[in-house]
C-alpha cells in the first residue's frame, strides 16, 4: 500500500494547510531550559539570615557580658552567608558586630578601672550596714574589741548600735574578733557555728572569769558579723561579744593585758 503524500505529491488524501492566522491545534512547546517561572512573576525570595538577626539582638544587649562573644561569632558567620547573590541580612550582621564591639570596649574599660583600684570593693563596702555611722554609734565595720554598747536582743539585725562607756552600765562588750575564711557566703547557720567555736577560744583567752561570774543575771556569748551583702563586698571580720539582757554589765569584762588585736590570738 502506498503511503499518502502531502499536497505536492498527487497521490493519497489531501491534507489542507490551515488558514493563515489560525495555528494548528496541538500541545504548546515547553519553555526553554533555565526559565522556571513565567515572565512577570518574581522568582523565590531568600529569607533574611537568622544568624544575622541573632547577632544584632545579642550585640544590642551587650550590657549582659555573656552576650558579647556569641554576638561576635554569629556576626562573623552571618557575613559569610549574606551579601550580593546570597541571603539578605548583611547590614544586620554588621550592626550586631559594631554593637558588640562597642560593648566590648566598655567592659574592658570597666574591668581595667576596677582592677586598678583594688580597694574599691573592700575599703568601705557600699552596703547599708557599713555606711559611716553617726557620732556615738558603730557598726560591724567600725566596732572593735574593747568597745561596749547597748543591744536590744541577742538575735537582732542592726545597721548601727549605740556605743556606751564601759565604766557605766551597758548590755554588751566586744571581747575579741577573728577573720572568717574567704569564699562564698556560708549562710547564717554555718557562720554562727564557726563563730561559736572561735569565740569560745577568745573568751577563754581574754575574759576575766571572776568579773564574769559577778554579773547579776544571765550572760550570753554572741557575735556580730556582716550580712550577705557586706560579706560579698569583702567584710570578713566577726566580733565576739558578751551580752547581758537589761544592761546588767558594769565595767569591762576583759582581763588585764587582754589581746585586742584583729584577729585576736
Amino acid at each position: 500500500m502506498n503511503e499518502p503524500h502531502g499536497p505536492s505529491g498527487g497521490h493519497g488524501p489531501f491534507f489542507p494547510v490551515p488558514p493563515t492566522g489560525h495555528p494548528m491545534a496541538g500541545p504548546a512547546p515547553a519553555p526553554p531550559y533555565g526559565f522556571p517561572h513565567p515572565p512577570g512573576h518574581p522568582g523565590p525570595r531568600h529569607k533574611t539570615s537568622g544568624l544575622a538577626i541573632a547577632a544584632l539582638v545579642l550585640g544590642l544587649i551587650g550590657c549582659l557580658p555573656l552576650s558579647v562573644v556569641p554576638a561576635i561569632i554569629l556576626g562573623i558567620v552571618a557575613l559569610t552567608q549574606t551579601g550580593p547573590g546570597k541571603r539578605p541580612g548583611r547590614g544586620l550582621a554588621i550592626g550586631g558586630l559594631a554593637a558588640a564591639g562597642v560593648w566590648t570596649v566598655g567592659w574592658v574599660a570597666l574591668l581595667g578601672n576596677t582592677l586598678a583600684n583594688p580597694n574599691h570593693f573592700t575599703a568601705n563596702p557600699p552596703s547599708q550596714g557599713c555606711a559611716a555611722p553617726s557620732p556615738g554609734y558603730a557598726n560591724v565595720c567600725t566596732l572593735k574589741p574593747g568597745d561596749c554598747f547597748e543591744q536590744a536582743a541577742i538575735d537582732v539585725t542592726f545597721t548601727s548600735i549605740e556605743l556606751s562607756a564601759c565604766g557605766g552600765t551597758h548590755s554588751s562588750e566586744v571581747v575579741g574578733a577573728f577573720i572568717a575564711q574567704d569564699g562564698p557566703w556560708p549562710g547564717e547557720e554555718k557562720l554562727k557555728a564557726d563563730a561559736s567555736t572561735q569565740c569560745e577560744r577568745i573568751v577563754a583567752k581574754n575574759v576575766d572569769n571572776p568579773r564574769l561570774d559577778a554579773v547579776d543575771g544571765d550572760v550570753y556569748l554572741s557575735h556580730a558579723a556582716s550580712d550577705r551583702v557586706g560579706w560579698e563586698h569583702g567584710v570578713r571580720t566577726v566580733l565576739c561579744t558578751i551580752y547581758a539582757p537589761g544592761s546588767k554589765l558594769t565595767g569591762s569584762l576583759l582581763a588585764p593585758g587582754a589581746d585586742l588585736a584583729i584577729p585576736t590570738g
